[in-house]
């Protein structure tokens, strides 16, 4: 049996890392996908309660990471990595949160090469042609593209508040999903909104004090 080492690309999504899903406590995206979430959330994500680190910044967490996926955590490309997941990041941002934003501020396009193969059952597959990091990467990319052709890729967002921003699978019937916990991240948008409703003058709340 042919035994899988560091780098390996072909270990399963169900058996790979899941620490930045797991930190969050978010439905998870099936497949494929699930690993392109848990890298979107390995990113330090501004919070009411303190900033929660980058996994991808410290030598220590961003090994133990890697080490999930069968890559070493000296391995050359982390940079690399960073930079895909942040423009993948910022790509949601604009599709679903600030469709007008700046084209300065538009994600940098990201480029990889991955073999096309041609397997016993008849069926043509794109793969990953690297090792280590980069295999990680063009997997995320691999990802990404299957499930933009199968009209999935629209499920996977960010969650609007800005001081969440974490990334979520939208298991809703209609795709409507802006919130990773409508209790939590969802409840305090409404409530910030109801405030400010109550705020306005000549509403609810007077505009000065009484004689």
């Amino acid at each position: 049996m042919e035994k899988r080492g560091k780098g390996d690309p072909e270990i399963g999504a169900a058996h790979a890392g899941r620490d930045g899903n797991d930190r969050f406590g978010v439905a998870v995206a099936p497949g494929e996908l699930r690993i392109v979430q848990d890298l979107l959330n390995t990113a330090s994500i501004r919070r009411a309660g303190g900033d929660v680190p980058d996994l991808l910044d410290a030598p220590d967490a961003a090994a133990r990471w890697l080490d999930a996926y069968g890559i070493a955590g000296d391995s050359p490309g982390l940079s690399d990595l960073r930079t895909l997941r942040d423009a993948i990041r910022r790509s949601l941002v604009e599709r679903d949160h600030s469709p007008d934003r700046d084209d300065d501020a538009r994600p940098a396009d990201v480029e990889s090469v991955v073999r096309i193969r041609f397997e016993a059952d008849g069926t043509v597959k794109f793969v990953p042609d690297s090792v280590g990091i980069p295999a990680l990467g063009q997997r995320v990319l691999l990802a990404i593209y299957d499930a933009q052709l199968t009209g999935t890729w629209r499920r996977l967002k960010l969650c609007r508040n800005p001081l969440c921003a974490v990334a979520f699978w939208d298991n809703s019937r209609n795709t409507s999903g802006v919130w990773h916990d409508v209790r939590t991240c969802g409840n305090v948008a409404n409530l910030r909104k109801s405030r400010a409703r109550r705020g306005r003058p000549g509403r609810n709340l007077p505009t000065s004090k009484p004689d």
